[in-house]
């Protein structure tokens, strides 16, 4: 917390006249390697099989800014391994306009140590922060932080290019402010419909050497391809963050990205990032199809549903380059995912892997452990489910009950989180118990269902056996050892 004559000397500052900015600096603050993707936001130490991703969020509004003449600078102190003393020293050495925060609901109380530094290197910085936590807690999230002057919600990109060039905050809508000792919420931003016209993330002003494959070591990159999801899962963000119709950027637009990738920052593999990549089986095909067409010799992995695929895709998926499907299966216990409203048939799971397998893309599969409904049988019947799927990779994640999902308003009427709260344990812990297991019960199941599925010798045979390289086979066993470390300690 600020000291009170610092605060109030922040709360009689008033930015909300027409300035222009010169310099935007963007940041993820050094509080933790997360992945900070408004519906993904998942601290990556103990999660082996979540890569470091660029921050896209820093990157996409960089681009917007430098449109009207802003110069930017981005950094990534966690994945650059630098302290609070380097974003001290850099503050001073650029004296930006605008302080620009990339946050995640659990590690929000340090990220805000950010904004504190700002203000005591220089009150007139702006501060802004932007993330799904802000949808619903933006204004308690400026009373709680008072040295935080704005936030924004919903979709950025022509929201930050209005408030770099001037425009009153009043007439600005998807951001919340304060002016004095008030709080102001703006009305919603709509949604881009047409995405084509975000200008392409600003790749020039970050390390790209810093975000890899974990399998191969080469550069990797993420490409944003749509946006939005037409299914109402009860733990998921990404219909309030990005809507519920999917976005789809058109192939073309997709492959000039793909093509300036190559050319000038020597990126071929992708990861191509969406709420839903097969929602649009037409779509999937034209964007293939473009891929072949281009000759651009890329690899590439994306998400999907096991009821949103086929064989016909995958083929052309594959024949386009890509790798990897990773599918969030959630539960193998079918009680489990009709709660969730995860609205997939059971009996579809174990096809879509399979289809994988035959047409040479390897799968990766999510499941959650924690709901509500929780108990020992259902984690049972997803550990027993798990191995019998057989997917090439699997990952377990403690489900987060985010603020204004339906996960969360089950949990504060079930008495296991008071309403308000927000566990700082995300992903790789229990955040909260269930109705039938204590957090201290499901501590300990992540890791039994892991070694369940890792440790299997076959598993670990098959594994080093499919390696294409010595480097491959050198990336697989330190993985493995870091796994096996983890598992058994």
């Amino acid at each position: 917390m600020l000291p009170r004559q610092q605060r109030d000397s922040i709360k009689r500052n008033s930015f909300v006249q027409e300035n222009c900015w010169n310099k935007a600096y963007l940041i993820v603050p050094p509080t933790g390697k997360y992945i900070r993707e408004e519906r993904c936001q998942t601290p990556i130490d103990q999660l082996h099989t979540v890569a470091l991703r660029p921050p896209m969020d820093l990157l996409y509004m960089a681009a917007s800014l430098e449109q009207v003449g802003v110069e930017c600078q981005i950094k990534d102190y966690p994945a650059q391994d630098l302290s609070w003393e380097d974003l001290k020293n850099d503050l001073l050495e650029f004296q930006p306009n605008a302080l620009i925060l990339s946050i995640t609901t659990p590690s929000l109380d340090e990220d805000m140590k950010a904004a504190t530094l700002a203000k005591e290197i220089d009150a007139a910085i702006i501060t802004i922060s932007k993330g799904a936590h802000f949808l619903h807690l933006d204004q308690t999230a400026l009373q709680q932080y008072p040295q935080l002057d704005l936030v924004m919600r919903g979709e950025y990109e022509e929201t930050i290019k209005e408030l770099a060039a001037g425009t009153n905050w009043s007439e600005i809508s998807g951001i919340t402010y304060r002016n004095g000792a008030e709080i102001i919420r703006n009305t919603n931003r709509g949604y881009i419909q047409d995405i084509d016209t975000i200008p392409f993330p600003a790749r020039h002003l970050i390390d790209n050497a810093l975000y890899v494959r974990p399998d191969t070591g080469e550069l990797q990159t993420t490409i944003v391809t749509s946006r939005g999801c037409p299914f109402p899962c009860i733990f998921c963000l990404a219909p309030a963050v990005s809507g519920a119709k999917s976005r789809n950027r058109s192939p073309q637009n997709v492959v000039v990205e793909l093509r300036d990738c190559i050319d000038h920052h020597g990126i071929r593999n992708f990861l191509f990032r969406s709420d839903l990549f097969t929602a649009n089986k037409k779509w999937v095909l034209d964007l293939c199809k473009t891929i072949q067409q281009e000759k651009l010799g890329i690899t590439w992995s994306c998400n999907s549903r096991v009821d949103t695929v086929n064989e016909e895709m995958l083929r052309e998926m594959k024949a386009a380059g890509c790798w990897l499907v990773s599918f969030g299966v959630e539960s193998g216990d079918p009680g489990m995912l009709e709660k969730m409203r995860k609205q997939v048939k059971f009996e579809n799971i174990e096809p879509a892997v399979r289809l994988c397998r035959r047409v040479g893309i390897k799968s990766s599969v999510y499941f959650l452990i924690g709901l509500p409904w929780e108990n020992r049988e259902t984690f049972e019947n997803t550990k027993r489910f798990a191995v019998r799927l057989n997917p090439d990779f699997i990952e377990y994640f403690y489900s987060y009950p985010f603020y204004g999902t339906e996960f969360y308003a089950e949990a504060v009427k079930e008495r296991l989180l008071q309403d308000g709260e927000l566990p700082k344990e995300a992903y790789n812990l229990p955040a909260i118990a269930t109705k039938y297991l204590s957090k201290e019960e499901l501590m300990p199941l992540r890791r039994e269902a892991l070694r369940a599925f890792y440790l299997r010798p076959g598993y670990i045979l098959k594994t080093l056996a499919r390696t294409r390289s010595p480097k491959m086979l050198k990336n697989y066993i330190i993985y493995g050892l870091r796994q096996l470390y983890d598992l058994i300690r």
